[in-house]
């Protein structure tokens, strides 16, 4: 606060944790950013992150769309263009955009699916300490849905749902006028009120990472997706660090040096972790934040691990007999395949750059 020197905003994660773990409230996470804000406004960003900018395309997730196949890119097409209005409409975050699959399931009749890859959240942004950005993030969404009849926003991300019910407006004075909620808390409630049938008892084990952002969001998430899981038949094993003490998939490491190895290391030991429960039966590591997916997914090919990852979602499509097609796999090798071609040459590069104009 005093703008002393501190090891703190060279070494953080990006977590976000600390904002749960402040006795007095302080919100440190928003100190340690704004500190990154000034770091970016006065050196811009390596040259080697422009790959990795959700609205500079392509990016790292827009070019999943090539390797897609032919169902999955209808869907893309018709969510772009479903006119944001109804009941309920859900709001498919870049995580959803390049895994449609999740959303592909009867579980989702009656849920109108309305965005594309210009309706940016800004959470990255947002986690990088871009304020500029996320500010017109915010505008930009605002005025978007201004004019629309929505009554329930439904969220599938949990950073998602977190910008647009918390950061967005009450950090960057962005007004939306219907509810949020998400998404797996209405599939446990249309189960619980037998709207929903699974029909298959999955009967497996399985261990959970919890997403920073549901930290943040709190039982409203964690335990949704817990006890959706158990809805399905299956057992579940807490890992050592869970719930507000899990660890970080790795995505959000990379948020302050931009430093592929930063991202591995915390997804090595979020992996790890979750392998040491294996003793106790829990054979695959599953999750409910599509960001945490694709990053534990394609660390594993860097730190091998025995356990699977999967999403909750398709715990669920499998619970109501809709099989368990899981392309992504396939997927993560893409990413990595795109981002060793397109990053990594430039990694030590000088230069920088920034989004759009400097700040001032």
């Amino acid at each position: 606060m005093e703008g002393k020197e501190s090891l703190v905003p060279e070494r953080c994660i990006s977590c976000y944790a600390c904002n749960l773990f402040c006795p007095n409230g302080c919100s440190p996470y928003e100190l340690v950013t704004r500190r990154w804000f000034e770091r970016y406004r006065d050196r811009g960003l390596p040259v080697r992150a422009r790959y990795l900018m959700p609205t500079l395309q392509p990016n790292f997730r827009s070019d999943l769309v090539q390797g897609l196949d032919m169902r999955e890119k209808e869907l893309l097409e018709k969510w772009r263009q479903t006119p944001p209005e109804g009941e309920l409409v859900l709001y498919p975050g870049c995580n959803s955009l390049a895994l449609p699959h999740l959303l592909d399931a009867s579980f989702m009749n009656g849920i109108s699916v309305s965005g594309s890859w210009d309706l940016c959240c800004g959470e990255m942004y947002y986690r990088m300490g871009l304020f500029d950005q996320v500010m017109r993030r915010a505008e930009e969404l605002t005025d978007y849905y201004r004019d629309k009849k929505i009554g329930t926003m439904l969220f599938n991300c949990p950073a998602c749902l977190n910008m647009f019910r918390n950061v967005l407006p009450d950090q960057f004075g962005a007004r939306f006028n219907f509810r949020t909620a998400y998404l797996e808390t209405y599939l446990l409630e249309q189960i619980e009120d037998g709207n929903i049938r699974p029909i298959n008892k999955i009967g497996k084990t399985v261990t959970i990472h919890d997403s920073c952002q549901g930290r943040i969001l709190g039982r409203e998430v964690m335990s949704a997706n817990r006890r959706l899981l158990e809805q399905c038949g299956i057992a579940i094993v807490e890992m050592e660090h869970s719930g507000e003490d899990g660890l970080c998939c790795g995505a959000a490491a990379g948020a302050n040096r931009h430093n592929p190895f930063d991202i591995l290391s915390s997804a090595s030991r979020a992996l790890k972790e979750g392998e040491k429960v294996m003793k106790q039966g829990a054979v695959e590591l599953a999750l409910y934040c599509g960001g945490c997916q694709l990053t534990l997914c394609a660390s594993r090919f860097i730190v091998p691990t025995r356990q699977p990852v999967r999403h909750v979602l398709e715990y669920v499509k499998e619970a109501c007999g809709e099989g368990s097609h899981n392309p992504t796999k396939k997927r993560c090798v893409q990413m990595l395949l795109n981002i060793l071609v397109k990053c990594f040459p430039k990694y030590l590069s000088s230069r920088r750059f920034w989004i759009s104009n400097k700040p001032g």
